[in-house]
């Protein structure tokens, strides 16, 4: 018995001196990453956009609408920003008493029909001496952009001489030409094209 435990010390002995030393040879335990930032929430994104699109918007109307007119308040004349109250109450009694006059194919000559909307222009017109207006004119979009764009200058320009001869002073009265580039029918088909062959008479402002 004397002999037996040396024996058995021996092995648990270098059992103990190999668990010791693999304890200290095991590497550190790594610490976890920082977790990411945290991304900006879907409500903060969303707002900054909102607030920056509402600055293109057109305003709105008091009862939440917007207000139509508005929305093509950039002068023929290609000046900025939106029309003053004035001129908005200008350009809708102007359209109630007809704004656009009509034409033949390449055709400039005024019709009939046209010459009396023009006579209620210039009767407005008369009555209210300190508005100015831009006539701008019109063609449908058969031919060359070259070509509609003199069509429309020599709509505008009968327009305007026909004003004129009814005892409209000049100096009120501008004209521009958009060719084929502004219809208000996007048919391509005679009735629509009818409707795109015309001169506009657009306030430009005034008391």
């Amino acid at each position: 018995m004397t002999h037996f435990r040396p024996r058995l010390a021996a092995p648990a002995l270098i059992a103990l001196v190999a668990f010791t030393g693999a304890c200290a040879t095991r590497a550190p335990a790594t610490q976890p990453e920082p977790p990411p930032p945290a991304a900006p929430s879907a409500t903060g994104t969303q707002a900054a956009g909102t607030q920056t699109q509402s600055r293109a918007l057109p305003p709105v109307s008091q009862g939440g609408t917007v207000d139509q007119r508005q929305t093509a308040s950039v002068p023929a004349s290609g000046g900025t920003g939106f029309m003053d109250p004035n001129a908005r109450a200008m350009a809708a009694s102007i359209a109630e008493i007809g704004e656009r006059v009509f034409f033949e194919t390449d055709s400039f000559t005024l019709s009939p029909e046209s010459r009396t909307v023009l006579e209620r222009q210039a009767a407005w017109m008369q009555g209210n001496p300190g508005a100015r207006f831009m006539i701008a004119g019109n063609a449908d979009e058969r031919g060359t952009r070259e070509y509609n764009l003199a069509l429309g200058a020599r709509r505008a320009n009968a327009v305007r001489d026909y004003l004129i001869s009814l005892g409209i002073a000049p100096s009120r009265l501008e004209t521009v030409s958009y060719g084929k580039e502004r219809p208000i029918d996007p048919r391509p088909t005679p009735d629509g094209w009818s409707m795109n062959r015309n001169a506009q008479t657009v306030v430009l402002g005034g008391q």
